[in-house]
């Protein structure tokens, strides 16, 4: 398929009690969102050397365009997410990505484990299948793909659930979409995840 692909990096901006708020019950708004201001940083920093043959965009919400300026070099674009639940923003963003003519890839910001090669490896699979997911340990996913616009791909799937995965997983079996999966990651979301990811090693394969 002709064209850059594209990769949406959904970030919310790191207002305090707006945002990782599973974290902030054990160590305060205050703190959770100051470690969640750092990650923004650390994931765009791992995915800089993306930029020579993919495009990254910054999907950005929670504030306006002006308060993400502290990373606005690090992506090649910034669009606002349109509001809904997380299915609907998905959509939305994937539609506009696809309609430039590539396949696209969409993560957050709370996998401190993700890097170019882990994203170049996401888009390889694309050559090959319809879809591609990156397993969390959490029942959820990391990374989702798609090689070029699916239809209702995004809906009817239990976000933040621990059968987020599974039940995209069934969706695709039920539509016929081949799909290809990265290794299994861990998402940051509790103080537990944050000291388990601060033990663990980076000898990943």
């Amino acid at each position: 398929m002709a064209g850059r692909p594209t990769l949406l990096v959904l970030v919310k901006y790191p207002t305090p009690g707006a945002v990782k708020t599973r974290l902030a019950a054990s160590i305060g708004p205050e703190r959770a969102a100051a470690l969640y201001r750092e990650w923004i940083g650390l994931v765009f920093d791992q995915l800089q050397l993306l930029r020579e043959d993919a495009r990254i965009v910054g999907y950005f919400d929670g504030a306006p365009r002006e308060a993400f300026a502290p990373w606005r070099a690090l992506a090649d674009a910034w669009w606002r997410q349109p509001p809904g639940d997380l299915g609907e923003r998905l959509h939305n963003g994937f539609a506009t990505a696809h309609a430039l003519g590539a396949p696209v890839a969409a993560i957050g910001t709370d996998c401190l484990e993700l890097d170019t090669p882990l994203v170049r490896r996401a888009f390889a699979m694309l050559r090959q299948n319809d879809a591609v997911f990156g397993p969390a340990e959490d029942g959820g996913y990391y990374l989702v793909g798609t090689a070029q616009q699916l239809p209702n791909f995004f809906e009817g799937i239990p976000w933040s659930s621990p059968a987020t995965l599974s039940a995209h997983l069934a969706l695709c079996v039920a539509r016929g979409w081949s799909v290809g999966q990265l290794p299994v990651r861990q998402d940051i979301d509790t103080w537990e995840d944050w000291l388990r990811h601060g033990r663990s090693g980076q000898d990943h394969p």
